[in-house]
């Protein structure tokens, strides 16, 4: 599955807030582990996707997709109204 480059964008951005890490720093292929998010920083994230897509995500399925490029495909089908 292709990656929607603006969203992708908006996760590494979102990413580079919550671990307070410049954004030109992340990849889209740096593993969130490598990144520093952890289960306790995994439910803020949650907390901030939901707020910002309208989307109900579970922490877990943060950490299960690994990397800001997963999550990315994660949330583009959860909006699309898929199953990831």
């Amino acid at each position: 599955m292709s990656v929607n480059a603006a969203l992708l964008e908006e996760i590494i951005d979102q990413t580079a807030r919550l671990i307070s890490l410049d954004v030109t720093r992340i990849d889209p292929d740096d593993t969130f582990a490598e990144l520093g998010v952890d289960a306790t920083l995994a439910v803020e994230f949650a907390d901030v996707l939901g707020k910002r897509y309208g989307i109900s995500v579970a922490p877990a399925a943060i950490l299960a997709r690994v990397t800001p490029s997963g999550l990315a495909e994660f949330v583009d089908q959860v909006r699309a109204g898929g199953t990831a």
